[in-house]
C-alpha cells in the first residue's frame, strides 16, 4: 500500500486554489516547496508518492520554501510562483542592497528565547519586526523554563511582555511539557507555523516535543558561551506526524531588515501610537521641540532603552532607504543597477 499525498495535507485550500487556478495548464500541477538545495527544489504535488526534484525557470529562480507553485511534472520544473501571502525578509548582509527571503507563506511565526542563557529583549525586538513584518502572527515561545524559579520565570515574561505588546508569550519546558497544550492550541493542524530564533535557543527540542517524535538532528550547545551549533541549514517545510507544518528555518546571527516600517510601527506600538500628536508632522523625536513621544518618555510611559532601540533600528532602515534611493538614481542614469 503506498502513501500519496494530498495537497491538503500540506495548507492547501479553497482561496489558495482558486489563485493556482489561472497558472496551472494541461501540462502544469499545483505543488507547494518544501525545501531549496543548490539551485534545485522539492515540491509536494497532488497525488504523489514523493516530492519531485525540480529545477527553476528564470520566471521561479527565486521561490523559497513555502511556496505554492506550478510545475511541469514531466519535465520536473517550476514554471510559476503565486505571490505570496506572508514571507520572512531580510536584508541579505548589511551594506547590501538586495533582499532574502527565508520562507514563505507561514500562519504562525513562533519567535523562539530561551530562559537559559536569558531573554535577549534586543534581538527579541528585531525578531518581531521581521515577524509583524511577514505578516503572519507573531507568538513569542520561551523554552526551558524548567532551569530557572518562579520569580525569575515571572519577572522574564514580565519583561518580555513589555517589548511585545500585543503579543502572545508562551513559557515551556521540553523536560515538564508545561506549556506545550498552549502551544497546540495557538498552532492548530493545518496551520503553517516557522520558528525564528538564534542557534541554541531550543528550536529543534521544541519542534520535536509539540511533535511527539524526533523531527531533526539537536544541535549541541557550546561549553562557555552557551551558544549552538547551526543545526539547519536550509528552510525546509515539514509536515508533523500530527498534520501541524513547520517551516523550519536556518537560526540566523545576523537578522538585518528590509523595508521593514510596517513591522517597527507595529513593535513599538507605544512609540508609534503617540506620534500624531507631535507638532510636527516630520518629527524625529530626538529633540524637537512640541515631540509627544519625548513628552511621553519624561512622564515615564515610553522607557529609554525603548526609544533607543526603535532609535536604531529607524536610522537602519532610513539608511537603506537612502541607499535604495541612490540605486534608483544610478539605475535611471546609466540603465543598470551598482553592484553591490
Amino acid at each position: 500500500m503506498t502513501n500519496r499525498v494530498t495537497l491538503r495535507q500540506f495548507g492547501l485550500n479553497e482561496a489558495i486554489s482558486d489563485s493556482l487556478g489561472p497558472l496551472l495548464t494541461a501540462d502544469r500541477e499545483a505543488g507547494r516547496v518544501v525545501r531549496v538545495d543548490r539551485g534545485e527544489v522539492d515540491v509536494v504535488c497532488e497525488d504523489r508518492e514523493s516530492p519531485l526534484r525540480c529545477s527553476m525557470t528564470t520566471a521561479a529562480k527565486d521561490c523559497v520554501a513555502g511556496d505554492w507553485v506550478a510545475v511541469n511534472g514531466a519535465e520536473c520544473r517550476v514554471e510559476a510562483v503565486l505571490p505570496r501571502r506572508t514571507a520572512f525578509v531580510r536584508r541579505a548582509a548589511r551594506g547590501a542592497t538586495t533582499a532574502q527571503t527565508l520562507a514563505a507563506n507561514m500562519d504562525v511565526v513562533l519567535v523562539v528565547q530561551a530562559f537559559d542563557p536569558g531573554v535577549n529583549l534586543r534581538r527579541l525586538e528585531r525578531e518581531l519586526v521581521l515577524a509583524h513584518q511577514s505578516g503572519a502572527t507573531p507568538v513569542v515561545v520561551i523554552t526551558k523554563s524548567d532551569r530557572v524559579d518562579e520569580a525569575t520565570l515571572q519577572r522574564t515574561v514580565a519583561e518580555t511582555q513589555l517589548v511585545a505588546p500585543g503579543v502572545r508569550v508562551v513559557c515551556v519546558s521540553n523536560v515538564t511539557l508545561q506549556g506545550f497544550d498552549d502551544l497546540r492550541e495557538i498552532v492548530k493542524i493545518g496551520v503553517t507555523f516557522a520558528l525564528l530564533g538564534s542557534s541554541g535557543v531550543g528550536k529543534s527540542t521544541l519542534v520535536n516535543s509539540l511533535a511527539g517524535e524526533t523531527v531533526q538532528l539537536e544541535g549541541e550547545i557550546r561549553t562557555g558561551d552557551g551558544k549552538g551549533r547551526h543545526t539547519t541549514t536550509a528552510a525546509r517545510l515539514i509536515r508533523l506526524a500530527d498534520g501541524r507544518l513547520l517551516l523550519d528555518t536556518p537560526g540566523v546571527r545576523a537578522l538585518a531588515l528590509w523595508e521593514a516600517w510596517e513591522g517597527l510601527a507595529e513593535t513599538f506600538s507605544e512609540i508609534e501610537s503617540v506620534t500624531s500628536e507631535c507638532q510636527f508632522s516630520d518629527c524625529f523625536h530626538d529633540h524637537e521641540p512640541g515631540c509627544a513621544v519625548l513628552a511621553r518618555l519624561e512622564a515615564g510611559s515610553i522607557s529609554r532603552e525603548r526609544l533607543e532601540s526603535w532609535r536604531r533600528l529607524r536610522d537602519e532602515m532610513a539608511e537603506l532607504d537612502d541607499l535604495l534611493e541612490a540605486q534608483a538614481r544610478k539605475r535611471e542614469r546609466t540603465g543598470r543597477a551598482p553592484r553591490n
